[in-house]
């Protein structure tokens, strides 16, 4: 599925290549005109590379909370009910601790 999508700025991304998950207002260049607040976008590098896909909020200083670093990911049901069900097994795993040394 294809998104619409926003452009950071050159110099910016580094924390989202770093693993960041959100993009901040001051590191977007450009936003293309087909974005609409709420919904699912492809945050590209400035240089076109697609950095993953996130959820945009124009109203918020971190405006994209980015949900996958593949950009051919597809946002959907089955995609938000895999990743709270991932979660979910994560917290009930029985906690292993590291041996003294």
């Amino acid at each position: 599925m294809s998104y619409p999508s926003i452009t950071l700025k050159k110099g910016e991304g580094r924390t989202l290549k770093s693993g960041g998950l959100w993009v901040f207002d001051n590191e977007i260049a450009a936003v293309s005109p087909d974005v609409v607040n709420g919904e699912m976008v492809s945050v590209l590098d400035f240089d076109g590379y697609p950095m993953g896909v996130g959820f945009y909020n124009h109203h918020s200083k971190i405006t994209v909370r980015m949900m996958s670093r593949h950009a051919d990911t597809v946002i959907d049901e089955a995609f938000l009910r895999r990743r709270v069900e991932d979660a979910w097994y994560y917290r009930k795993k029985p906690l292993t601790l590291l041996p003294a040394v």
